[in-house]
């Protein structure tokens, strides 16, 4: 049994475990935010490279929808397999009966299947790998409040196919990125973010008061573009840190264009912000 003192131990004499750990904490604190995609695909990659990740949602009734892609294939050939996938092909997906039967589960490993070559249907193995460079795959779903993220983590034609000593360390960290992808999905709809469940067009929305602030309210019409996009940032309960991240300035920086905002608009608090929305949202 490992204890507090040989963890401890673990990290302070070996330099790969304190890094790895550090990326662990960077990912976790990107969870609910618009960061979160690339910090992942940046996870895994320190881990085991991935080329297409993909992750599809389930609702409880079976319904599919797309959550997001992060791939190195071209953009519009990514949408376009999300896309497919979602409107007619998840029912052919050789795992998809395997999904709706994980009702008792937080999570589970699906099947590999080396070389993309072994449980397809041949208009789907056409569609899906023979015509789109994807070579192999590993796959997991979680379960979240309302039905199951569904995570696929593939590699393209020009990379290898997972090595086992790869597939053994990407099952390794799948239970947590697929853990921190289905507390992201729930972060992000808890803060009122909304998922669309039509193909690659599933991603995640502004909310109202996030459209607002760009488009909606003349009042806002009187900040700058950065001063709008900090707002809309903090309408949306990013922190000071997480609106810095995102945007890729400084938090210092940050805390100027929120003042400068706030003096623009005659406010002193974020509540104020809220409310100033609202209000005009009402006067509309």
């Amino acid at each position: 049994m490992t204890t507090r003192t040989d963890f401890a131990n673990l990290v302070k004499n070996c330099p790969a475990t304190a890094d790895l750990l550090a990326e662990v904490a960077k990912l976790t604190r990107a969870v609910g935010e618009e960061i979160f995609e690339g910090r992942m695909i940046d996870f895994l990659s320190a881990v085991v490279p991935v080329d297409h990740c993909v992750v599809f949602t389930y609702t409880n009734s079976g319904e599919a929808g797309h959550l997001f892609t992060h791939s190195r294939m071209p953009a519009d050939a990514a949408e376009q397999l999300a896309r497919a996938y979602v409107e007619k092909f998840h029912t052919e997906d050789p795992n998809y009966q395997d999904i709706q039967k994980l009702e008792n589960k937080r999570y589970h490993t699906l099947e590999r299947r080396q070389g993309m070559s072994q449980g397809y249907d041949p208009a789907y193995k056409n569609h899906f790998f023979d015509s789109s460079g994807l070579i192999d795959k590993a796959a997991a779903v979680g379960k979240v409040e309302d039905g199951k993220v569904y995570c696929n983590f593939y590699r393209l034609a020009g990379s290898d196919t997972y090595t086992d000593d790869e597939w053994d360390a990407l099952c390794a960290v799948m239970p947590l990125v697929t853990a921190l992808v289905a507390k992201h999905y729930e972060l992000s709809k808890a803060r009122g973010l909304v998922f669309q469940d039509n193909g690659s067009e599933n991603i995640i929305r502004k909310s109202i008061v996030h459209n607002m602030v760009s488009s909606d309210v003349a009042a806002f019409d009187v900040l700058t573009e950065r001063e709008k996009q900090v707002c809309e940032r903090i309408l949306l309960g990013f922190t000071t840190a997480g609106i810095g991240l995102d945007l890729d300035i400084a938090p210092t920086s940050v805390a100027t264009y929120r003042k400068r905002a706030y003096a623009k608009l005659n406010i002193s608090s974020q509540n104020e912000l809220f409310s100033l929305c609202l209000r005009n949202r009402r006067a509309s």
